[in-house]
């Protein structure tokens, strides 16, 4: 059972339900048959292997494994998650993706690398290739820190296809939504947090301030300043303002910002946070708070009607796609620039607030900066007919 319709709407996309409950049968069938001593060993079945880098954040991995899923599905193949250790201590499995399990009636197999972080990136493949054109290759594999399948949307042998099981596009909302359900724990702890602190409108604010900007910052009173013309746009309304953040001190400082806000235009506002002590961090990941805390706090933040986040940092774009609510929103988070350090009170550090709305609560591709620069026109305008270009094309850095 999905524990998560406690409180979510009933699954949207019903052609790509059918499928994922086909593929789930099918892939349990096959690896219980290799599985089993009893019988013949037939032929090894053609697989996507995701190799998530594990000391990346959840917004570095989440959308890759989305991605292998979605090439394993396009290409009839079984897929599989390779180092994820910890996978079924949060999440619920309808099959076992674990790539341990089989791994050892592989070892003389032929392998390809789709995705290699920055090394490969087979953008043609994916763009305008058909993946039987690499039928000969029996492990397929994905390692990548980013959204790299969403070129696939436009490529002519699978768009009409994709478009069928998921007509809005929302590729990483359908399948996060059945490969990341999370376990009953997490959801009780979920719950209750909005059920406690939600009001009638909720706006998600995640700050990054540990992200490496070289000469570049954000100042918590830009976040504080995006709030606020949020809800000059709403009026009598009881709203909640849900800070997510990588410090202590920047979610105290937009809390102590937003107390003068708690009025404004007839609305009743609430500030509420979920108490994690920032200042422990990961030794693996050495990301700040546990991982527990982070997936609890993406959650949250996916239920929010309203989001600002910080450019660069996937965790807030993962956030955004990932629950029934971005099914509803008719635009993506707000994505809040860095601007050039300067003094104090500088007009381009307290005041010029760069911001804009992203076009789509699917997760930003940021190579897709690396795919216009380095493919051919043909691949490119293929990419350009993308349903989601104009979001692809603007979320990553100008440059």
């Amino acid at each position: 059972m999905n524990t998560e319709r406690i409180y979510m709407k009933e699954f949207n996309y019903l052609e790509f339900d059918a499928l994922y409950r086909d593929y789930a049968k099918k892939h349990n069938q096959i690896i219980g048959d290799l599985l089993n001593p009893k019988l013949k060993k037939k032929k090894l079945p053609k697989v996507v292997v995701v190799q998530p880098d594990m000391r990346t954040g959840y917004g570095n991995r989440l959308a890759g494994i989305v991605c292998g899923f979605l090439y394993s599905i396009v290409s009839d193949r079984l897929f599989f998650i390779e180092g994820y250790k910890h996978f079924d201590e949060f999440f619920l499995l309808d099959f076992d993706h674990d790539w341990n399990v089989i791994k050892k009636f592989y070892f003389k197999n032929t392998s390809r690398y789709l995705h290699d972080v920055h090394k490969v990136n087979d953008f043609k493949l994916i763009t305008n290739g058909n993946f039987k054109d690499v039928e000969s290759f029996d492990i397929l594999y994905v390692h990548t820190w980013d959204y790299v399948c969403a070129p696939l949307m436009s490529n002519p042998h699978y768009k009409d296809w994709i478009g069928k099981l998921i007509p809005d596009y929302r590729i990483f909302t359908a399948i996060s939504l059945k490969l990341f359900r999370l376990k009953l724990d997490f959801v009780d702890q979920v719950k209750n947090f909005i059920d406690n602190n939600f009001a009638e409108h909720n706006i998600g604010v995640h700050i990054r301030t540990k992200k490496a900007l070289h000469n570049l910052e954000i100042p918590i009173e830009h976040y504080f300043n995006v709030v606020r013309m949020l809800l000059m746009g709403i009026e009598g309304k009881n709203i909640s303002v849900f800070i997510a953040s990588d410090t202590n001190e920047s979610r105290e400082k937009l809390a102590n910002l937003l107390d003068s806000t708690k009025y404004i235009n007839k609305n009743t506002v609430n500030i509420v946070y979920v108490e994690n002590d920032m200042r422990i961090y990961n030794p693996w990941t050495l990301n700040p708070g546990t991982e527990a805390n982070a997936l609890i706090d993406m959650k949250i933040l996916s239920f929010c009607d309203d989001l600002v986040i910080t450019y660069g940092s996937s965790f807030g774009f993962i956030a955004a796609g990932w629950s029934y609510t971005a099914i509803t929103r008719q635009r993506g988070p707000f994505i809040l620039m860095p601007v050039q350090k300067s003094p104090p009170n500088s007009f381009l550090t307290e005041d010029k607030v760069l911001v804009w709305g992203a076009g789509s609560s699917e997760p930003c591709m940021y190579l897709s900066k690396l795919l216009i620069r380095q493919e051919d026109k043909e691949i490119v305008d293929i990419f350009k007919k993308n349903p989601l270009w104009m979001h692809y094309s603007q979320c990553h850095w100008p440059t």
